[in-house]
């Protein structure tokens, strides 16, 4: 048992260091210029590790976009916004301007520069399944309303994210964060009235 400890230890820190060399790269590269054998280089790894890992570049892209909305949703989770009855707006607002502070740079690049937008469609679903997983079993909605919301919710947030990336308006991080998080409210806000509303009328029939 602890040597299995012991091996997914060392995959998980070298995965990290993956990760963590790719950030970089994203950072100060388009995508096309980033290659495995530099990425394995910064890693401080080898080519035929880093294929014990990943495939291609597009599938640590994947792990990335996977990372980035599971942190919004785990930190919206820690601070309660998924509470029964609770969905505090001001703590939605506060999670993605900490989301949008900590990783600027890095989502910025991945939303909005022209060599990942090919990558678009599956931030949009990534962050749709992230949402899907943390409201399913705290509401009481239904998988087609929750698909709906779901896919509302990632459009809506990656416009407006992009378009603030690309020409922020004069508006900081707080304002943003409040405008993408009004949006992201009162569409599940109004979702939830909706379905409580049905619910009353199918039981009164």
């Amino acid at each position: 048992m602890a040597n299995i400890e012991k091996v997914d230890r060392r995959v998980e820190r070298t995965r990290n260091a993956i990760i963590s060399a790719f950030k970089e790269m994203i950072i100060e590269k388009e995508f096309k210029e980033i290659t495995i054998k530099d990425l394995a280089e910064k890693a401080n790894i080898n080519r035929k590790t880093f294929y014990l890992h990943y495939e291609s570049m597009e599938d640590i892209l994947f792990d990335l976009a996977l990372e980035i909305s599971e942190l919004l949703f785990e930190m919206l989770d820690n601070k309660g916004f998924f509470t029964s009855g609770s969905f505090d707006i001001n703590i939605l607002v506060s999670c993605i301007e900490e989301l949008l502070d900590n990783n600027y740079e890095l989502a910025k690049k991945i939303i909005s520069a022209n060599s990942y937008r090919f990558f678009a469609r599956n931030i949009k679903d990534l962050v749709k399944d992230s949402f899907i997983r943390k409201v399913k079993n705290k509401t009481n909605l239904s998988n087609y309303l929750l698909n709906i919301t779901g896919d509302f919710i990632a459009v809506g947030l990656s416009k407006v994210l992009k378009d603030w990336f690309e020409d922020n308006g004069n508006m900081t991080s707080i304002e943003i964060a409040k405008l993408a998080s009004s949006m992201i409210y009162g569409a599940f806000k109004g979702v939830m009235e909706y379905n409580n509303i049905q619910k009353k009328e199918e039981i009164s029939i």
